[in-house]
């Protein structure tokens, strides 16, 4: 079961529009973007205000924030955001291989890029987003990486052995 995460603290950052900086009771801190929860969420678009949305706080124990009392956002949804935001890089990447026990062509055949694109990737400092995306999603949810999973067969290195039979 998945672990409930609580805020210690929220607040808007100054000269962000729609951006929070959030303390976790665990320690962790993260910046999250709500620019598409605000845009896209009919409910959220009074916070286009910007002197509204500055005006968040904590509520239910640290439950979630909210906004003048009548409107409020699960600090689960908020922890997804954040995870969705973060930057992924060539280390996660790698992590991510080691783990699932994929080769460098599965993992090309996986995300539908070419070998030599995974072991560049390997060495970036971001990762693009839509591969990020997929990674979380793999990594999160076993099912979709065997959704996609299709096993590659190694050929043995070096000279075919010779046949003992045949001499």
């Amino acid at each position: 079961m998945e672990e409930l995460r609580k805020l210690k603290s929220v607040a808007a950052m100054r000269g962000r529009p729609y951006v929070l900086r959030i303390v976790w009771r665990d320690g962790r801190t993260d910046t999250v973007d709500m620019t598409g929860v605000v845009h896209r969420l009919r409910a959220f678009a009074p916070l286009r205000e910007p002197g509204r949305f500055r005006k968040v706080r904590i509520v239910s124990e640290g439950l979630g924030v909210c906004w003048d009392d009548d409107l409020d956002y699960a600090a689960r949804s908020l922890r997804i955001l954040a995870d969705e935001q973060r930057l992924l890089t060539g280390a996660d990447l790698i992590a991510f291989e080691k783990k699932a026990g994929l080769t460098t062509a599965e993992t090309a055949k996986i995300l539908d890029v070419a070998p030599r694109t995974i072991v560049s990737y390997r060495h970036s400092r971001r990762l693009p987003r839509a591969i990020a995306s997929m990674l979380r999603t793999m990594r999160d949810d076993p099912t979709v990486l065997a959704a996609h999973y299709r096993p590659i067969s190694r050929r043995p290195r070096g000279r075919p052995k010779k046949d003992s039979a045949a001499a």
